[in-house]
């Protein structure tokens, strides 16, 4: 009997691209059958700012994906972040009857709705995401997987992640218009994790500083869970604009000078290098100390670095980052900016590039792709726990089968 491979396909629209990745889902993993970037249009600081721009911009990028892969995309897993984010640590606890005897996904479910009913949401503001952190079972904490256990009592502790209505809103509208369906919306941060550390960094307590073109993603791993996420206000484009009105240069040709000669370090640059400058109005070129764009970059990195800081340590989460701080985004590709943010954070920091499976294109393994890959993994991981549940019997038989080959020695 033949059946169709399943496919997911994640877009992320951002600040500066719009990016759509349509991967393939095998039996022992995923692979990638084709993605596309284009520039973004209509999008402001994350937020949409016009609705035909934006539509049009996903139109273009989906459609480079159609081509390259030869199939038509009918749905999308799509991002969303901002700064009208906002996260609430909830509890809840639930008692569980002596008919009933053991925890089922009825009570979890409950648990859930509980704990999002004991919130006060923000005004025009929608629940996006409520993610478990643990569970309590007869007051033993740590709990992750609590189905099929014995209980009398059953407490959760989670995180609400809510974002405003108006632009879940928008963001549908757009991907609707575009002729496609949503199949969810994924906190950004949350898929960027995914894509980019390991389980032992979300374990342990790692921050993700997720640099964009008009914010910056924070997000708190700790005991394998999201436990907070914020939004900042800063984003690399800032960091091109201090550039233009610094050197009076194009917009354009900052983003130029940025990206190609870009340091977070001014001390780490050499006296001697220089580069040259279009000047706005004029269209000369001018040389200018490669210095001295370090010198403009470097007080507003360390502005993001130190606000994200700050937010971590008034939160209580600064001291428990054992794993350290983990850069993505585009701002992280910036020459020594791993070191400036070291030194601002006093904890180890690394660069965080996406996870790839084997053959994919090696020019994915880039920061700027972490958001679009990991909203291809939330799609496997929400397709493989729907399948599982409703899996027909010649699938459960093909699994078992599998399992069999590993363990004899034919």
């Amino acid at each position: 009997m033949y059946r169709a491979t399943p496919t997911i396909v994640g877009l992320d629209v951002g600040t500066t691209k719009v990016c759509t990745l349509v991967a393939r889902v095998l039996p022992e993993g995923w692979d990638i059958i084709s993605f596309a970037n284009v520039p973004s249009q209509g999008v402001q600081r994350a937020t949409i700012v016009d609705i035909e721009e934006a539509t049009a911009a996903i139109i273009n990028s989906v459609e480079r994906a159609e081509q390259s892969s030869g199939m038509d995309i009918r749905s999308v897993w799509v991002g969303i972040t901002g700064h009208h984010i906002r996260a609430f640590p909830v509890e809840a606890g639930l008692k569980i009857t002596d008919e009933e005897k053991q925890i089922t996904q009825v009570h979890v479910d409950a648990l859930i709705q509980m704990a999002q009913r004991s919130l006060s949401i923000p005004e025009d503001h929608s629940i996006l995401d409520t993610i478990p952190r643990q569970f309590t079972i007869n007051g033993v904490s740590g709990i992750k997987r609590p189905i099929g256990l014995s209980a009398r009592e059953v407490k959760i502790q989670a995180l609400v992640v809510t974002a405003a209505t108006s632009f879940i809103q928008s963001l549908t509208r757009c991907v609707r218009q575009a002729g496609l369906e949503v199949e969810g919306i994924v906190l950004e941060p949350l898929a960027a994790g995914m894509a980019t550390l390991s389980e032992s960094e979300k374990e342990l307590g790692t921050a993700l500083i997720d640099i964009g073109g008009g914010t910056t993603d924070v997000a708190v791993f700790l005991e394998n869970a999201l436990v907070d996420t914020f939004a900042l206000p800063i984003g690399g484009n800032h960091v091109t604009r201090d550039l233009a009105i610094g050197l009076r240069t194009p917009i354009e040709e900052a983003e130029r000078l940025k990206v190609n000669y870009g340091c977070a370090l001014p001390e780490k640059v050499g006296s001697d290098e220089t580069v040259e400058v279009t000047e706005l109005g004029r269209g000369k070129q001018r040389p200018i100390p490669r210095k001295a764009l370090a010198e403009i970059i470097e007080p507003r990195m360390r502005e993001l670095f130190e606000i994200a800081s700050e937010r971590l340590e008034r939160k209580g989460w600064l001291p428990l980052l054992a794993g350290g701080v983990v850069l993505t985004g585009g701002g992280s590709l910036l020459e020594e900016v791993s070191e400036l943010a070291q030194s601002v954070f006093g904890l180890p920091v690394r660069i965080g590039e996406p996870l790839l499976p084997i053959g994919a294109p090696q020019e994915l393994k880039n920061p700027i792709y972490a958001t679009m890959i990991g909203l291809v993994l939330h799609g496997i991981k929400h397709y493989r726990a729907v399948t599982e549940v409703i899996q027909p019997w010649w699938r459960r038989w093909e699994n078992i089968l599998r399992r069999l080959k590993r363990l004899l020695p034919w």
